[in-house]
């Protein structure tokens, strides 16, 4: 009996290993956005699990090179131009300048190509991890998940936003703002909304500015009609990171006086305006809400 078992052995090996390698030839694959936080050390636990479980890992092109180097070594890494989000959902056909129109096209095809690119490695078996910094929920590259085949399993992993780590650099809670409690997260105002920075100002509520292509003189110019002259400002530049983190403090009427916002590092500052920088958790009626 024994030495039959033992005759038999390889062949149950072979089979086991046939079933091991069949097994993990059909793993489940899955495309992930990975928020990575506002600086290296802000990554979350999660975040860098998943970074490390990849088979491929994907970011803008020079991120990973600049800032997650050592999460690719012995991977495989994609990279998309900065202008992979430009002209998304418009219609090419219907641009009447020619050079955007071919712009249009020729982004629109990137966007497709890697598409498929993403598309075949998850459903060959790869893990996909999109590598952004700070939260991927506020003005990330969630257009990969619109894009994407329905039947594509994905997720998202949630990273500390350039919001949260430049609230905690200004050590005040933008939600208590003595008598306002609501904080606006906005941007420059772009052709065809409806919901203008001006339209936002008349509640006098916190507002938040995510500040690429900020038109400084005009913003301030609308925030002197709708908040006192003496609303205290905060620029907040590189939050979370401990060597460049700088925190500038002026108000809406001094500004532009004090604060030489063109020297302000491009897309890696934020702008506060509102009484919570001063007030802190002080309410004006002083008498916390009883929930039963």
């Amino acid at each position: 009996m024994t030495f039959s078992f033992v005759r038999r052995l390889p062949l149950l090996l072979l089979i086991v290993a046939c079933g091991v390698a069949q097994t993990q030839s059909t793993k489940p694959g899955k495309f992930i956005i990975v928020g990575m936080g506002t600086a290296s050390d802000l990554m979350t636990l999660r975040a860098q699990k998943v970074a490390a479980q990849a088979d491929v890992l994907m970011a803008e092109e020079g991120g990973i090179k600049m800032m997650w180097a050592e999460l690719a070594v012995g991977k495989e890494v994609w990279e998309w131009p900065h202008s992979l989000r430009k002209f998304f959902g418009a219609d090419p056909n219907k641009l009447k300048d020619p050079a955007q129109r071919a712009e249009a096209i020729q982004i629109g095809k990137i966007r497709r190509d890697l598409t498929a690119k993403i598309t075949a490695a998850v459903r060959s078996g790869k893990t996909v991890a999109c590598l952004e910094s700070g939260d991927p929920m506020m003005y990330g590259m969630t257009l990969f998940l619109e894009l994407l085949p329905p039947d594509v399993p994905t997720d998202i992993v949630p990273g500390v936003g350039a919001f949260q780590a430049a609230s905690a650099a200004l050590k005040r809670s933008p939600p208590y703002g003595y008598d306002t409690n609501a904080v606006i997260l906005t941007m420059d105002d772009w052709p065809g909304r409806a919901d203008v920075n001006e339209k936002l100002m008349a509640a006098g509520s916190t507002m938040v500015f995510y500040t690429m292509n900020l038109d400084y003189p005009r913003l301030f110019d609308q925030l002197k009609r709708y908040y006192p002259p003496d609303t205290p400002v905060a620029v907040v530049c590189d939050a979370g990171d401990p060597a460049l983190q700088k925190v500038i403090r002026s108000t809406v009427s001094r500004f532009l006086s004090e604060v030489d916002f063109r020297t302000l590092p491009v897309e890696r500052h934020m702008l506060f305006v509102g009484k919570f920088l001063e007030a802190g958790q002080a309410r004006k009626d002083f008498t916390p809400r009883i929930v039963e």
